[in-house]
């Protein structure tokens, strides 16, 4: 084939995860739904790298679209590549929390979610950016495009056996969920933010995120927007046992909000629940840098991403075309 005809035809990229997705199924779905013009490539993941060398070579090879089949670590690599290119990203999704879809409200099935990767609208999201400053001096670079954490929520990631996910799917959480919960404000944190507003504070879990919803309509960051150029956050500091049962109904009660309503840009803030004091604090900003007292063990949408010093998040708005 001639590159003349070749630079007239429609590239996607598939990058898939042979763990996670049933091959077949998936080549009979996209052969089904695919342009009669589009040049399809099959790219799998592998140990070594679950998506961001192949989505990278995608974009430079000229790729318009590009999909990703698979659990939230080969979504939040394969978006990672593609922030700021404006590749098209088609979510396939394969894991057990499939964070990204289901707080885009998107169905889950793969029949669906191959339909709407090619023939559905394109939208722009934010990316965070993360910067993890290590004990050792070094610094790593971690892109997500939902939510990223320490406390209890990293802990929760830390200590999910991957065996029993692929077995029983989210209830896989629930032993880390009940570890990560006995311990007390044990985080000594310093926050900045936007460059300016300092805070100090003993937490339990720090929440730092681009979409609100951890898991079925369960919002930890009620007046998260994926596209309004600005990062929520949400530090949980319980004060013993009626400290986690009023933060249990202010979030049930934030639940219940957001369900009437499933835009939070249509919510007033004012109508979120009032909170006890310094139980849960919310904040929402463009940068946050925080550094704790001693190394705490970080997570970035559901990956483990080992034990930091410090962390500064910073929002990239309107950095991903993402396939609605």
């Amino acid at each position: 084939m001639g590159e003349h005809q070749r630079d007239h035809r429609r590239e996607v990229v598939v990058v898939f995860n042979p763990a996670k997705v049933d091959e077949g199924q998936l080549r009979a779905l996209v052969r089904a739904n695919a342009p009669a013009d589009a040049r399809v490539e099959w790219v799998e993941t592998t140990p070594e790298d679950s998506g961001y060398a192949q989505a990278t070579a995608a974009a430079q090879a000229g790729a318009h679209l590009v999909l990703a089949a698979g659990g939230d670590g080969t979504v939040r690599l394969v978006a990672s590549a593609l922030t700021g290119t404006g590749v098209a990203l088609g979510v396939i999704p394969a894991g057990t929390g499939n964070l990204l879809a289901r707080n885009m409200n998107m169905s889950l099935g793969m029949a669906d979610s191959v339909k709407r990767a090619f023939h559905g609208a394109d939208t722009t999201i934010d990316v965070c950016e993360a910067r993890l400053h290590r004990e050792d001096g070094s610094t790593d670079v971690m892109r997500f495009t939902v939510m990223a954490g320490v406390g209890a929520d990293a802990h929760m990631v830390e200590h999910t056996n991957e065996g029993l996910k692929k077995r029983i799917g989210p209830a896989a959480y629930v032993p880390g969920v009940f570890r990560a919960l006995s311990g007390g404000n044990n985080v000594k944190a310093t926050f900045t933010f936007d460059g300016e507003r300092v805070a100090r504070k003993r937490l339990h879990t720090l929440i730092i995120g681009n979409c609100g919803d951890v898991y079925s309509n369960v919002p930890l960051l009620p007046n998260a927007v994926p596209d309004d150029g600005a990062l929520d956050l949400v530090v949980i500091a319980p004060r013993g046992v009626i400290g986690w049962l009023r933060i249990a109904g202010d979030i049930l009660a934030n639940t219940v909000v957001r369900l009437w309503n499933r835009d939070p840009r249509n919510v007033d803030n004012q109508m979120m629940v009032p909170r006890p004091p310094n139980a849960l604090t919310y904040e929402k900003g463009k940068h946050v840098t925080v550094e704790f007292a001693s190394p705490e063990v970080f997570e970035v949408d559901g990956d483990p991403a080992g034990l930091v010093r410090a962390a500064e998040v910073e929002i990239k708005p309107a950095a991903l075309v993402l396939r609605t």
